[in-house]
C-alpha cells in the first residue's frame, strides 16, 4: 500500500513539473531566410523579404537594421487598449512574435518609406511554428509595442510566404 501511494505521489509530481515547463516563456528563436511578398502592400511597397540576424532587407530597397528583443506571444497587446499581435496578423494566440528594435534605416534610391514621414522604430515578425507565412508589423514611436505602450503606433503590415516549403529551426521542410 505504501509503495502504491509513493508511486501515485511521483506521478502527480511529474505531471505538475510538466505543466510548469509548458507555462514558461518560449526560448528566443530568430527567424531567417528569404520570403516572397504575398500581400498587395508587400508587393507594392517592399517586394520580397530577406530576414537576417542583423536586419530585414526588402527587394525594393528598404533595409531595416535591427536588434532582437525579448520574444512576445500572439496574445500580447501592442498598446494600451490596443489589439494583440494575433489580431493584427489575423492568426491564433499561439503565434510566435519576434520583436526587433530598428537601429538604422537605409532607403536605396527610389525605395518607399515604410512609415510615411515617420521613422520605423520597431518591427515584429509574426508567424506560426512552421513559418510558412510571416507577417511583418512595423511600428513608430519611442517605446516598444506592449500592453503599457501609449506612444507606439502600428504604421504598416506586410505579408510574406516561404517560397519552397515550411521553415523550421532545422531548415526547410518540403
Amino acid at each position: 500500500m505504501r509503495f502504491a501511494f509513493a508511486a501515485l505521489c511521483l506521478v502527480v509530481a511529474a505531471c505538475g513539473e510538466t505543466r510548469a515547463v509548458r507555462d514558461e516563456p518560449q526560448a528566443a528563436r530568430e527567424l531567417s531566410g528569404r520570403y516572397v511578398a504575398a500581400s498587395d502592400t508587400a508587393r507594392y511597397y517592399t517586394g520580397d523579404l530577406s530576414i537576417e540576424r542583423a536586419g530585414l532587407m526588402f527587394s525594393k530597397g528598404a533595409i531595416l537594421y535591427t536588434r532582437t528583443l525579448e520574444p512576445r506571444r500572439g496574445y500580447d497587446l501592442t498598446a494600451q487598449a490596443g489589439d494583440s499581435y494575433a489580431a493584427i496578423a489575423v492568426g491564433t494566440a499561439d503565434l510566435h512574435v519576434e520583436l526587433r528594435r530598428v537601429t538604422d534605416v537605409t532607403l536605396r534610391e527610389g525605395a518607399p518609406s515604410l512609415c510615411g514621414d515617420d521613422r520605423p522604430e520597431y518591427a515584429a515578425l509574426v508567424y506560426e511554428e512552421r513559418a510558412t507565412r510571416v507577417t511583418v508589423l512595423v511600428f513608430t514611436g519611442e517605446e516598444p509595442p506592449s500592453s503599457a505602450a501609449t506612444q507606439s503606433r502600428l504604421c504598416a503590415t506586410f505579408g510574406f510566404n516561404a517560397p519552397h516549403g515550411a521553415r523550421t529551426q532545422e531548415g526547410v521542410v518540403l
